[in-house]
């Protein structure tokens, strides 16, 4: 388990589901996990933070942070307070106006690409109509 968390910090459910994959028995892998818990290996809490942070500032929607934290078995109470911590003084909107980077909307089909990567990267579809309409508004 220690080389594991070396390569990369991992939640306490990934590191339960491979201990359970190599037949360790729960008891064991309960005692394993609480004590790389009390010894500060394993952290949901500080993962999911800095997951939420480094989303937000590749600027992926709020929607894609959430999903990427939940596939990895990240409690929700958990990655709901990430996320309200990295996203709680950005405007969605706003956000995704700065995701389109230098994207020109120069007609319709422009305006649906750019909705439509914006939801792929995890804008809510309201804030994506309001940001593409902005960046069109922007171009007049």
């Amino acid at each position: 388990m220690v080389n594991s968390l070396a390569a990369r910090a991992q939640s306490v459910g990934e590191i339960e589901r491979k201990l359970a994959a190599r037949g360790i028995p729960s008891d064991v892998a309960e005692t394993v996990i609480d004590e790389a818990v009390r010894l500060g290996y394993l952290d949901d809490a500080e993962l999911a933070g800095q997951l939420a942070r480094g989303f937000q500032a590749r600027r992926y929607g709020l929607r894609r942070a959430a999903m990427a934290m939940r596939r990895r078995l990240l409690a929700a109470a958990v990655v709901e307070k990430a996320i309200d911590d990295a996203y709680a003084d950005a405007d969605e909107a706003a956000l995704a106006l700065d995701a389109l980077g230098s994207r020109a909307l120069n007609d319709a089909a422009d305006h649906r690409r750019a909705f439509a990567f914006l939801v792929r990267r995890g804008f809510s579809p309201d804030a994506a109509r309001r940001a593409v309409r902005a960046r069109g508004d922007e171009l007049r």
